[in-house]
């Protein structure tokens, strides 16, 4: 009877940190996207790839189904990050974009 009891208590006390969890790697995950874009300074290779790998992967999720799932950001998020980036770095980008 302990047993059961205790993996009930474990996987309860998981699933509900799964959210804390999963938000280490996301940041991480962001973080990285920022350093790729400031190292190759191209935005809309970013967002094109973003796009392409909405064909196995949900590209718009809602805030809090992200929140709650995934340990990565979501197509749109890189995508709007991607796209921010390029409108903070346009002078600096020239004629390259």
């Amino acid at each position: 009877m302990t047993l059961p009891l205790l993996a009930v208590l474990i996987l309860t006390y998981v699933f509900i940190l799964t959210p804390r969890i999963n938000d280490y790697p996301r940041v991480e995950e962001y973080e990285a996207d920022i350093f790729g874009l400031n190292a190759a300074r191209q935005p809309d290779a970013e967002a094109e790839l973003d796009l392409k790998l909405a064909d196995y992967r949900k590209l718009d999720l809602s805030p809090l189904e992200e929140f709650l799932f995934y340990d990565h950001p979501s197509g749109r998020a890189r995508i709007y990050a991607a796209m921010r980036w390029k409108a903070e770095h346009v002078r600096k980008l020239g004629n390259r974009e």
